[in-house]
């Protein structure tokens, strides 16, 4: 088949539990497809099959590292797209003739998020200024040419969502991050806090919850799996829990008066909200002081004392106008539509780079 009309790849080499990650960003891609056509290349056939019922941009299925060097040799892609740090994106890299762009499925203060794996892009695209601090801050060859700041332009595409409630109800947010791949990554506070937060939230009558786990929570870890299989079940039983699980979450924000958040780019995204929330500390990281700034820190010292904590918060936002200042640090300041807008013109001008230098190398 012939590509001719695609400038863009979008290679996503993960399986089905990080799909969430190609829907994260299938609206703003959808806003640049209708100016640079875009190319989705998969190697999961799970994924494959899923974005195929889903109509999710022009696809093809790629399983073998041979299939795709065969591929990218007999066609010509100015910019391939990478939303997070397979291995396998590097089979990809071996591309000579394209600009290699990492855009992540969302910025947090996980290690990941200063890897220097990053320094296999030609540009990586950051949300803010801590986005692009933070690799300055972590890597040893740090380049500030490469990191460019486009903001969030998912949030420009938030919806206003709407729950049955009465006047006195709350509805609180528990939104926790799932074990990672290793343990120095692992933030997820289910098995160790999860079940008892969801019980004291729910402990009182005019709060109502909503559960929202990361879709690969428990993939990894027994204790996880137990600990989010009984707080299903709490919910389940509950007239006033909600677990959410396909919904986009940027969506569930409309509806939330307080949430808890693990060490997660969710966290960082809410900030987009002004609302208060807590930060539940499982791993002690000092990249994460400027966040406490904006949300209560929830930790093994102070979480006996969490129906209190909740109730103060619920009455008195007593970090809002911090939380300002957070959250231009982290989200820069855009108008709706401004970021997905900055994103596309970024990309067009690196097609623009990219062609002019293949030129030369031609000529």
């Amino acid at each position: 088949m012939n590509y001719k009309n695609c400038e863009i790849i979008l290679y996503f080499s993960s399986d089905m539990n990080s799909y969430y990650q190609i829907k994260q960003w299938k609206k703003p891609l959808e806003v640049l497809n209708k100016k640079h056509k875009i190319l989705l290349v998969l190697t999961d056939y799970e994924v494959y099959l899923r974005c195929l019922k889903e109509q999710i941009f022009e696809l093809i299925y790629l399983e073998e590292y041979s299939d795709l060097i065969t591929f990218y040799q007999n066609n010509e892609f100015g910019i391939i797209l990478y939303i997070n740090h397979a291995l396998k994106n590097f089979n990809s890299i071996s591309n000579s003739r394209a600009y290699h762009i990492h855009l992540n499925h969302g910025e947090s203060e996980k290690e990941s998020m200063r890897s220097n794996r990053s320094q296999a892009y030609d540009f990586v695209f950051t949300v803010g200024q801590r986005g692009t601090n933070r690799y300055k801050d972590y890597l040893l060859n740090f380049n500030k040419k490469k990191f460019i700041q486009v903001g969030r332009p998912q949030l420009d595409f938030i919806k206003q969502m709407k729950i049955k409630k009465n006047d006195k109800q709350k509805v609180i947010l528990y939104a926790p991050t799932w074990e990672a791949t290793h343990d120095s990554m692992n933030y997820t506070s289910v098995p160790i806090f999860g079940v008892q937060l969801v019980k004291t939230i729910l402990k009182n009558k005019n709060n109502i919850l909503i559960y929202k786990p990361h879709s690969a929570l428990g993939v990894r870890n027994e204790d996880v799996k137990i600990a989010h299989k009984n707080i299903l079940d709490i919910v389940n039983k509950s007239k006033k829990a909600y677990c959410m699980e396909e919904e986009d979450i940027n969506n569930v924000f409309t509806l939330v008066d307080f949430a808890f958040f693990d060490n997660t780019s969710v966290m960082i995204d809410y900030l987009h909200t002004n609302k208060p929330a807590s930060y539940i500390e499982v791993l002690s990281d000092q990249s994460i002081n400027d966040l406490t700034k904006a949300f209560i820190l929830l930790n093994k010292d102070n979480f006996s004392k969490l129906g209190e904590i909740l109730e103060k918060a619920l009455k008195q936002d007593s970090q809002k106008d911090k939380r300002k200042e957070v959250k231009k640090f982290y989200l820069g300041e855009y108008k709706k539509g401004e970021s997905t807008q900055k994103f596309i013109n970024e990309i067009s001008k690196l097609i623009k780079k990219r062609n002019k230098k293949i030129k030369r190398i031609k000529k």
